[in-house]
């Protein structure tokens, strides 16, 4: 399985959440919207800011950018 690596980011890294081993880059967007869903209810502070969990592979492909700001 690759290896799909996830950040939060604003126009900067803020946090690295990890690498981890998914099926493939559809596997990997859900994912991220699993964490931008959890990022968004733990820290309320942070929508507005225009953050992101963006998905790359280790190659630094991008997959997916998504907003937390947007996810309900």
């Amino acid at each position: 399985m690759p290896k799909f690596h996830f950040k939060l980011s604003d126009h900067s890294i803020v946090a690295d959440h990890g690498s981890h081993d998914l099926k493939d880059g559809a596997a990997a967007q859900m994912e991220a919207i699993r964490l931008a869903r959890s990022i968004r209810e733990a820290r309320p502070e942070l929508v507005g800011r225009n953050c992101s969990i963006s998905v790359t592979t280790p190659d630094g492909e991008s997959i997916c950018s998504i907003p937390i700001d947007h996810i309900l």
